[in-house]
């Protein structure tokens, strides 16, 4: 059975990502205790930007958005 590359892709970046973590990660100290979690700073990213456009769709979007009346909704004087 053949599989359909689509289905290899996400494979090949986990094989390129392990890769690059066993063969270019060299040993260093970070200053804080999340330096040295191996990620951490990729998942910060990745929860920040989602955080970023919850804000953006629930607090900021309802706020801007105008009303679907807005412009048959007032006689003008």
């Amino acid at each position: 059975m053949r599989r359909p590359p689509v289905a290899l892709v996400p494979g090949g970046f986990v094989v390129a990502a392990m890769a690059d973590a066993w063969f270019l990660a060299g040993e260093h100290h970070g200053e804080f205790w999340w330096s040295d979690v191996y990620g951490f700073f990729s998942l910060l990213g990745f929860f920040g930007s989602l955080a970023i456009m919850l804000i953006a769709k629930v607090v900021v979007g309802p706020w801007l958005q105008r009303g679907e009346d807005y412009y048959h909704g007032s006689n003008p004087p």
